[in-house]
């Protein structure tokens, strides 16, 4: 089965964690389920800023103490939020978890 990644769609998620409708473990949950299907299509043009937050969201559903220092900065999500709306331009490099 295919399944459409698109900026919509994680915007509406991520906004809805941002303005407390869902909880951070809840996104973490939902985002780690989209990463595991198999049939994966992100929207063109944009497919390495949809896998990267993803890929920062998902690890909301871990919340071991460990696990908390990889968790994205509000700063970070704010960030991909613009980019998601396109009114910046994505550069991996100023988000931390990719500069490592």
């Amino acid at each position: 089965m295919l399944v459409k990644v698109t900026r919509k769609l994680v915007v509406e998620q991520l906004e809805k964690m941002l303005a407390g409708e869902a909880s951070r473990e809840d996104t973490g949950w939902w985002a780690y389920d989209l990463m595991l299907e198999e049939g994966l299509e992100y929207e063109p043009g944009c497919e390495r800023l949809l896998a990267d937050v993803l890929r920062s969201l998902h690890y909301f559903h871990d919340t071991e103490p460990f696990m908390v220092q990889f968790y994205p900065e509000t700063e970070e999500l704010l960030y991909y939020l613009k980019c998601l709306r396109g009114d910046e331009f994505y550069q991996r490099s100023r988000v931390i978890h990719w500069r490592v």
